[in-house]
């Protein structure tokens, strides 16, 4: 659907063509090191990014800005995400070293936001804790499986439906691997007849 021209618009008529639109792979064929990201980063080792982003932390206005972001609700998993990505467009590291600082400078946020005592969110989710795992779960298993393999839901079913008969098991005292069975005859108790024996043969 075309949209509509606004006289307004300081846009040139090329703009309203959707087709007037840099092609792919056109970057490539720009001079090398237009862009900051474009260019040797500044700093390869995780150790000295996460020590220079730690030292802008700890100044004042900075500081001062961070709590007030994790005091309104924002998460530490925001806030880390975006010095991530501004320390990779400023040319700071390299997207690895990006993904290799996160956990560092997750723990040094965690720990300025337990020195105010603020009630931080460490996730960005509705409760602040890590989203739930959205793998395969039984539930859902079983819908798959009633319609791809009947035969074997079924079975189960009535497995799960049937009571399971109990089995009385022997009364069984435990003493290590000498485990003796309530059904046999205890060592005192057959020691008894031979006593009598005796007393009668005398």
């Amino acid at each position: 659907m075309a949209q509509p021209i606004n006289v307004n618009s300081k846009r040139g008529v090329e703009d309203l063509d959707p087709f007037n639109r840099a092609p792919p792979g056109c970057s490539l064929t720009q001079p090398k090191g237009k862009w900051n990201w474009d260019k040797p980063p500044l700093h390869s080792d995780p150790a000295e990014a996460v020590d220079a982003i730690i030292d802008k932390l700890e100044e004042p206005e900075v500081e001062e800005s961070m709590v007030k972001l994790m005091f309104s609700g924002i998460s530490i998993q925001e806030i880390v995400n975006t010095i991530a990505i501004a320390g990779f467009s400023e040319g700071k590291f390299n997207p690895d070293v990006a993904e290799i600082i996160k956990a560092p400078i997750a723990s040094y946020l965690l720990g300025v936001a337990t020195d105010f005592n603020l009630p931080v969110k460490m996730f960005n989710s509705s409760d602040g804790l890590h989203p739930e795992d959205e793998s395969l779960n039984d539930s859902v298993m079983l819908e798959i499986m009633e319609e791809r393999n009947p035969d074997l839901y079924k079975f189960l079913m009535e497995q799960a439906e049937s009571p399971e008969e109990e089995v009385e098991e022997p009364e069984v005292i435990s003493q290590g691997f000498l485990a003796i069975e309530m059904d046999e005859p205890m060592p005192e108790q057959m020691e008894e007849p031979i006593e009598q024996e005796r007393e009668e043969i005398i």
